[in-house]
């Protein structure tokens, strides 16, 4: 499939400026473009009149609000798109089940569903629910797939050797998790997990038939990147 050379080029702009922290001149990001300076101004112009970057007073270019506006519109859609293969995934399994992102050194659950038919007790796990990434099985998914560090804790060890995690009470008291990785952990990739949660112990969940579904599933979160 053929692409626009100008829209490629202003989008790669954007992700360049997305990765400077401190901001980027365009000297620079012509550099980095391999185009003149007058080159990469004219590259900024567009994205600088839609507020998606903006012009500090050092000369630097930074993400602008309009950044942030589409950022929670993606969030917003990956949501509503997401919720239909959580609430699928909760059916087939019996158990609830979740979509959780990275935010930092936090996971966050932006998608949950409980089965449709279930007993008179049941996990209740709350859209919104945040704790640190080494505290469950969807945490522990997404540092698996991380490259390795010396401080990695065993449990994140043990999910890499794995390829899932697994975690017993440490969001709820008397529940177990288990969870996959749904993307790579790249810098254009959102860091996030699918995972089922429910009441009971780790030797509770029946793995070897529940990961099958945990992977159909995150194949089809994974299409919606």
């Amino acid at each position: 499939m053929s692409t626009l050379q100008t829209l490629d080029r202003g989008l790669e702009a954007m992700d360049i400026v997305s990765r400077r922290t401190g901001g980027i001149s365009p000297a620079a990001l012509a550099d980095e473009l391999g185009v003149h300076r007058a080159g990469a101004y004219r590259i900024l112009a567009t994205p600088e009149q839609r507020h998606l970057v903006t012009k500090g007073e050092d000369g630097r270019y930074r993400l602008g609000s309009g950044a942030l506006v589409v950022a929670g519109r993606f969030m917003s859609q990956y949501r509503s798109a997401a919720q239909p293969v959580v609430r699928d995934l909760a059916d087939r399994t019996g158990h609830t089940a979740f979509v959780a992102i990275a935010d930092r050194e936090e996971s966050v659950a932006i998608a949950v569903a409980e089965p449709s038919t279930r007993g008179p007790i049941g996990v209740s796990y709350r859209v919104g629910t945040r704790h640190p990434l080494e505290h469950g099985a969807d945490g522990l998914a997404i540092l698996a797939l991380r490259p390795e560090a010396p401080d990695d804790i065993e449990a994140v060890r043990t999910a890499r050797e794995r390829g899932f995690g697994l975690s017993r009470g440490e969001i709820q008291p008397g529940t177990a998790g288990l969870a996959v990785a749904t993307g790579a952990a790249s810098d254009t990739d959102v860091e996030s997990s699918i995972g089922l949660i429910t009441l009971g112990h780790p030797d509770d969940l029946d793995v070897e038939r529940l990961l099958p579904l945990l992977h159909e599933s995150r194949e089809r979160i994974a299409r919606l990147y």
